[in-house]
């Protein structure tokens, strides 16, 4: 599948695109938001001053996530007739989208580097987390057990996976290293995890993790992954999910809803926790993700 949306972007895709941690780089935030009951992708810059469509699809357009080598955003979309899709999109020319290849596999990723589709496969409770090759070669599990394992997310050096199993008997973050398969569990403590992300040089994790309770409040923690200190980020009366860390490492972007402000993109600054409103108006605002931009 090919299609031209008609949509030249004001974004351009700045040289250091795939520096790791680079605090100098300009970035911008990509997000889903319904409007007149329909899912599109639309970008903002990092003071929440300005908005621009990024897809005008009559189906829906969800789960943006930039893949840096690629220097692309994949997303899900599907057609009227709901028909799903697996695309990539080149910023800055145009807006040309292509389709990636394993539509049929459940809750596709594709690697920093492009090269590896990581997806799951299981039944039931038993959900277990595969990779294979953008080509379809060297099909393999990662984890194989009779637990959920699920909600995955790789660094920005395609080197650690971290995920959220309940093989401990509830929901729990683990941290495997790609190379070796060693695998650790990195929370612990009477609460449940759910979203996390990590920092761009890959030594700490940010995760989303609250009291069991049928109306859980998700706040932020921030894990050292070399000495397992951990520090509460947010402590605030609704949730913060679906959260990422920005490419330059200065702030977190996450969804937020509240009674004030329904469905809500806001950034937190990793050192002084002042809160930025990205998004307003009475609509849904949902999976947020960092890209680099220069306006």
């Amino acid at each position: 599948m090919k299609q031209f949306l008609g949509l030249f972007l004001l974004l351009s895709i700045v040289s250091c695109a795939n520096e790791v941690g680079n605090s100098n780089i300009q970035e911008a935030i990509v997000y889903m938001k319904s409007k007149d009951g329909n899912f599109d992708l639309y970008s903002s810059d990092v003071l929440g001053k300005w908005e621009e469509r990024l897809t005008t699809n009559p189906g829906w357009d969800w789960a943006p996530h930039w893949i840096p080598k690629l220097k692309e955003l994949v997303y899900y979309t599907n057609d009227t007739a709901r028909n799903f899709y697996w695309v990539k999109m080149e910023l800055g020319n145009g807006a040309q989208i292509d389709s990636l290849p394993f539509k049929d596999l459940l809750n596709l990723k594709l690697s920093p580097d492009g090269e590896w589709i990581y997806y799951m496969l299981g039944d039931g409770d038993a959900m277990n987390i595969k990779r294979k090759r953008i080509d379809g070669s060297n099909d393999e599990y990662l984890t194989q057990n009779a637990n959920y394992n699920g909600r995955f997310g790789l660094d920005k050096k395609h080197k650690q996976m971290a995920f959220i199993s309940d093989r401990s008997g509830s929901n729990q973050l683990y941290i495997m290293e790609l190379e070796s398969r060693e695998v650790r569990q990195i929370t612990n403590d009477g609460m449940v995890a759910k979203y996390h992300s990590f920092s761009p040089d890959g030594r700490q994790i940010a995760v989303c993790m609250a009291l069991p309770a049928d109306d859980p409040k998700w706040d932020i923690y921030i894990y050292d992954l070399s000495s397992g200190e951990r520090r509460q980020l947010t402590k605030t009366p609704y949730s913060e999910q679906e959260i990422v860390w920005s490419l330059s490492g200065k702030k977190i972007a996450f969804h937020g809803t509240s009674e004030a402000d329904g469905d809500q993109i806001y950034t937190i600054d990793i050192k002084d926790g002042k809160f930025t409103k990205i998004t307003s108006g009475d609509f849904y605002h949902g999976e947020p993700e960092w890209i680099p931009a220069a306006y």
